[in-house]
């Protein structure tokens, strides 16, 4: 008999909210114009340019709107405000810790080779930043911070991270790709200075990001060619995914605590069962709560290899993620886990279960008693297994 599918790989790619499907559906029917152009049909789709630019700024908690700028997604949105700020100032010290993802790391790499300096930030057993060990210097910096992280889940402290800013006169770059609605952010009071995010972890479709960079910080556009996004972007706007993203926005300002609610409801569940259900199961990063993302778990599973077992929970119809997102293919330890002191083989063996706005709580028992199965059954398939 086929089961039911369970995905819980939100944080790869999710289910386009219903509204915004309505939403890019609308613009899709429209001329189809860019809103660069001089026409009336222009002017329209600059006015659509411009509610979706403030709905972002209203879901960031800014006041300045025009500090929205849209991207191609995530990545470039980050790439765009590392580097962007580098431009801008010339030369001066990046603060960030061994387990930024990649996409801040090698921004902040390229930045080096031309002569920035790197500091580096320690962290603790459950991917919390030590700032009290860090040493800063004055003048010229950049503090590099995920909101959550995206193999551990783990929060963090943006005070702390704020604190450190002001201390040694660096502005605040924050990488909310992986933790914007499932972690409540205001821009305004944490003090950041840029911030990245991702329109497809929001509910809105792949492909469209967006950097917000507050008024009178050091920034220049890092992608050139023609003059959209105020000269800050080149690239004609992808209105429909622009659009879509700006109502997955708004949609999170107005129910964002009542979603981070339900879904911890079943992220709860979901660790619980794993952790009753397979003894061997460990819960990487910090515990459940305001110190985690409400949409992520990061278990270890030792003697098994996490792409294996990946495999083998895909057959019994559970979508998760085996290792790191962002180096699964070429099987390296997740850098979160080597940051944390994690043992190799826990390192290998760690599975990602990312929830997403449609994952009910009266599925995550049975999603457990799958993962129960499944490490039961590679374990037995292992050689000089005892059945």
């Amino acid at each position: 008999m086929n089961r039911e599918r369970i995905y819980l790989d939100h944080a790869a790619g999710s289910f386009l909210g219903l509204k915004v499907r309505a939403e890019m559906d609308r613009v899709l029917g429209w001329s189809g114009a860019s809103p660069s152009g001089g026409h009336r049909e222009g002017r329209e789709a600059r006015e659509e340019l411009t509610k979706a630019r403030g709905r972002l700024a209203d879901f960031l908690g800014a006041k300045d709107a025009d500090g929205v700028i849209f991207t191609s997604g995530g990545t470039e949105a980050v790439q765009s405000g590392v580097r962007g700020w580098g431009e801008a100032v010339g030369k001066g010290m990046i603060y960030l810790s061994e387990m930024e993802h990649p996409a801040v790391e090698s921004a902040a790499r390229q930045l080096e080779k031309r002569g920035f300096g790197l500091v580096r930030i320690p962290v603790d057993g459950k991917g919390k930043l030590r700032w009290e060990e860090v040493k800063g210097l004055s003048g010229e910096g950049l503090v590099c911070v995920h909101l959550a992280h995206h193999d551990l889940g783990t929060v963090q402290n943006l005070s702390e991270a704020k604190r450190f800013a002001e201390r040694t006169g660096a502005k605040l770059f924050l990488d909310g790709t992986h933790g914007a609605g499932w972690v409540s952010l205001d821009v305004e009071k944490v003090g950041a200075d840029l911030v990245a995010l991702s329109g497809h972890r929001l509910g809105g479709p792949k492909g469209v990001g967006a950097l917000w960079v507050r008024s009178g910080i050091r920034w220049m556009s890092w992608l050139e060619g023609g003059r959209q996004e105020g000269d800050r972007r080149a690239g004609t706007e992808n209105l429909p995914a622009i659009l879509g993203f700006g109502v997955a926005a708004e949609e999170w300002r107005k129910d964002g605590e009542e979603r981070r609610k339900q879904v911890g409801k079943a992220q709860k569940i979901l660790a619980d069962g794993i952790l009753k259900k397979v003894h061997t199961a460990r819960l990487h990063g910090t515990k459940l709560g305001a110190e985690r993302s409400s949409a992520h778990l990061a278990f270890s599973f030792k003697g098994l290899e996490a792409e294996s077992l990946a495999l083998v929970l895909d057959r019994v119809g559970l979508a998760v993620r085996g290792g790191s997102g962002c180096v699964t293919r070429e099987m390296k330890i997740p850098p979160g886990m080597k940051a944390i002191g994690a043992e190799e083989g826990e390192a290998r063996a760690l599975i990602l279960f990312t929830l997403g706005l449609n994952s009910q709580a009266e599925q995550m028992e049975e999603a457990a008693t799958r993962v129960a199965e499944g490490v039961d059954r590679l374990t037995k398939a292992l050689p000089g297994s005892r059945e």
